[in-house]
């Protein structure tokens, strides 16, 4: 056998060994995610366990007083500094995990790299920190505005209560010291600074409700934790000397039709659909997303003559346009008024550009 053909051969077996790899590393990016969000959760339920058990040790089985809210409110912000400790240290453990896993897959090919993986994983974390997105936002950028909104949230919700049922107390006493009936609206109220309703409250501020605290928090971490995975892996994929690109994966869990369909299917570089060159994949395109990317090799790419996403989005059934475009922009699109540059512009920057009125 020549050394050509077991050179050859060596880039095969080398090439299946990473592609086995890759596979393993998103099952187990998919287990961590899940293990991520559950302690993730646990961690929200007891910071709302422990501010349900300071509210009650106020109340005294009864109401929480006027005059007790401000020393309340001071021992609730001590909980949710406790939540944010607690959260950061997951999310710090969190990241550098994922990026292990995602620069994990050569060591576990055996393909040399020259960076250290080490430095790659920690890189990966470092990009992640600092990325700054379309809206000008950093990662620590949204840890405050999780936090700043935590706070008001869970503060507004007991304040309010305890306020408008100290206010309706008041009033009805007044109603009944004239020998009048107390109205039906204050009556309703006169019980929102009961222990266990400002308890209930309290708990619903933080954990539910649409764009509670903990949802937002999920999805940072659904985000976060799934771009490191995707850098480390990509840094290290493009230092292989066989690997051309990268393929957009879809998630296995893909919901519904979305921009992730579009930038898996459309071949923008003649690489093959879905397949982009370095610094060019749109990976992630939305937050609390699930897909992944994979290396392509120089070997698995033909001649084909890229594709633009317009003529993509024209094959595609109306639904489809507006779930990936949105309405306004889908409506261009069939009017024949939408080109290449403009399916990332922002609809307010489009209705102005042609006079759209809503």
């Amino acid at each position: 056998m020549s050394t050509v053909k077991l050179a050859q051969n060596d880039r095969t077996a080398t090439k299946a060994a990473i592609k086995r790899a890759t596979k393993q590393a998103q099952t187990r990016m998919r287990s961590m995610d899940a293990e991520a969000l559950a302690a993730l959760e646990s961690t929200y339920r007891r910071a709302a366990d422990q501010i349900r058990a300071d509210i009650d040790a106020v109340a005294g089985g009864d109401t929480v007083r006027l005059s007790s809210l401000q020393a309340l409110l001071r021992q609730v912000r001590a909980r949710l500094g406790d939540l944010k400790a607690g959260r950061d240290e997951l999310l710090t453990n969190s990241l550098g995990e994922a990026a292990n896993v995602g620069a994990g897959v050569w060591a576990a090919a055996g393909a040399a790299i020259a960076t250290p993986l080490g430095q790659v994983a920690g890189d990966a974390v470092n990009f992640v920190r600092n990325f700054v997105a379309e809206d000008g936002l950093q990662l620590s950028d949204r840890i405050w505005r999780l936090d700043r909104h935590a706070d008001r949230a869970v503060t507004d919700a007991i304040e309010q209560a305890v306020i408008q049922g100290d206010s309706a107390s008041r009033a009805a006493q007044d109603f009944l010291g004239r020998g009048q009936a107390v109205p039906a609206d204050i009556a309703s109220k006169m019980d929102m600074a009961q222990g266990s309703r400002v308890q209930k409250r309290a708990g619903e501020a933080l954990m539910k409700g649409d764009g509670n605290p903990y949802d937002n928090a999920r999805r940072l971490f659904r985000t976060e934790i799934n771009r490191a995975h995707g850098e480390a892996y990509k840094a290290a994929a493009f230092e292989h000397p066989d690997v051309i690109g990268t393929r957009f994966l879809l998630s296995p869990n893909h919901p519904k039709p979305d921009v992730c369909d579009m930038h898996a299917s459309v071949d923008r570089y003649g690489l093959g659909p879905g397949v982009y060159p370095k610094g060019k994949s749109p990976w992630p395109a939305h937050p609390n997303t699930m897909s992944f990317e994979e290396a392509v090799f120089s070997d698995e790419v033909g001649n084909a003559d890229a594709t633009d996403r317009i003529a993509w989005l024209k094959d595609q059934p109306s639904d489809v346009q507006e779930s990936v475009l949105g309405k306004g922009k889908a409506q261009l699109l069939r009017a024949g008024t939408l080109n290449e540059n403009e399916i990332n512009t922002p609809w307010k920057v489009l209705k102005k550009r042609y006079a759209i009125d809503d």
